[in-house]
């Protein structure tokens, strides 16, 4: 048989190592109604994309793991989901559900959208980021609204980049499939350098036509062109053949050959290498423009497999 204790012998066995959780509160507590699940509005701004994977994963609505849903009411009477979207979609298809349990804010009459996206972005972040396991650009969307200076920094960086994900950076842009390996090339590289990666990047889906760019064939052009820079003085004329290389004969092979076979902490160098062998292996590559594992080892893409 199971031993359970009281809460409060299990509260006062661990508050020592709460350091920094402090007495008192703030705010009041939201307060328990039941909505119309139809009149319920998602905000694009912070909310992530619907994930059907998951709604799937329940099979069925089921009122026993319904957890009432967190909403906003608006002065001008909007219902806003700050958290539950997918709660509030299957209660929507259950086909056999009218209202849902919520827990509710009420905005001040006083409050314009702007503050009122703040406070709600604010809540969301709370019960995402401090409670579950969201992804990164979770965080980032959320952060965004409420002013987080990190999620302001990515949005710039992915506008800069002419890239967006998830409704994050130029929507108008091209879609990044792989934001980590990008995030990745803009920390370890110069943000000029990786808009210029992102550029040849863009020029490469205009053949493959796959409506997305790569985070790790960016991440792979950004070490190549930081090496080149680095190597210029050195392999000369070769620097502007094998960026002739990328702009025309990467294209005649199918994404895959660039990027297969390759994961882990140095994806950029070694997807760097591996067009610079496919430069070296090309038939109208003299021998005399081939460029040497030496100058790669010198220049900061030397092999990491060896």
């Amino acid at each position: 048989m199971k031993n359970y204790i009281p809460l409060v012998q299990l509260a006062q066995k661990f508050k020592s190592k709460a350091k920094k959780f402090r007495p008192g509160s703030i705010n009041e507590f939201l307060a328990y109604k039941e909505l119309e699940v139809h009149t319920l509005i998602v905000p694009e701004t912070y909310q992530r994309d619907l994930s059907c994977g998951d709604i799937n994963t329940y099979g069925q609505f089921n009122k026993w793991f319904f957890v009432p849903l967190i909403v906003a009411i608006r002065p001008d009477g909007r219902s806003i989901v700050i958290d539950g979207q997918h709660k509030a979609v299957m209660a929507l298809w259950s086909g056999c559900i009218d209202k849902v349990p919520c827990m509710v804010l009420e905005h001040p009459k006083d409050r314009n959208d702007s503050e009122c996206e703040k406070v709600e972005a604010e809540i969301f972040h709370a019960q995402n980021a401090k409670r579950k396991n969201p992804s990164y650009i979770d965080k980032m969307r959320a952060g965004y609204v409420f002013g987080l200076q990190e999620a302001i920094v990515y949005n710039d960086n992915l506008n800069a980049c002419g890239l967006y994900v998830d409704n994050l950076g130029d929507v108008e842009g091209h879609q990044l499939n792989g934001e980590y390996q990008w995030r990745q090339a803009v920390k370890n590289y110069e943000l000029a350098t990786v808009m210029r990666a992102v550029s040849y990047a863009k020029d490469l889906d205009k053949v493959w036509s796959k409506s997305e760019v790569r985070g790790d064939i960016i991440y792979g052009l950004s070490a190549l062109i930081k090496f080149l820079n680095a190597a210029s003085g050195e392999i000369n004329g070769r620097r502007d053949k094998v960026l002739s290389f990328v702009s025309l004969e990467m294209s005649k092979s199918k994404p895959k050959v660039w990027y297969e076979g390759i994961s882990g902490s140095q994806t950029d160098v070694l997807i760097a290498r591996r067009i610079v062998k496919s430069y070296n292996a090309l038939s109208t590559t003299a021998n005399s423009q081939c460029i040497s594992d030496e100058t790669l080892d010198k220049y900061g893409l030397k092999d990491p497999t060896k």
